[in-house]
């Protein structure tokens, strides 16, 4: 499973668990993500199931932007991407990370 968490790294950097929100990526979508082009998708094609992956404050936007381009190539993914979006704009809000979790469970 691979996962996209709201991450308070505060909390996380006291000891405590910095989860605050998740949700679940499917594995065909998360493939879809890591082999898109650097060129147009610098931070999309830099995650893969290796490692974590955190983003915060402007990077926000730049991930959010990528995920909308990604309809230009996946138009079906739509209300994933939209869910997607939604989620990184909630944490912007909330002055908070989003964490790419390639070794989370449901």
């Amino acid at each position: 499973m691979y996962n996209l968490i709201v991450w308070d790294t505060e909390l996380a950097a006291a000891g405590g668990n910095g989860s605050l929100k998740k949700m679940s990526i499917p594995l065909d979508f998360a493939r879809l993500l890591f082999q898109l082009p650097s060129a147009g998708f610098p931070i999309l094609s830099s995650l893969s199931f290796d490692d974590h992956d955190l983003f915060s404050g402007f990077q926000l936007d730049s991930l959010a932007g990528e995920l909308i381009e990604v309809l230009n190539i996946d138009p079906s993914a739509s209300s994933l991407v939209d869910l997607m979006v939604s989620f990184i704009r909630d944490a912007k809000l909330q002055k908070k990370s989003v964490l790419f979790d390639p070794f989370g469970k449901e």
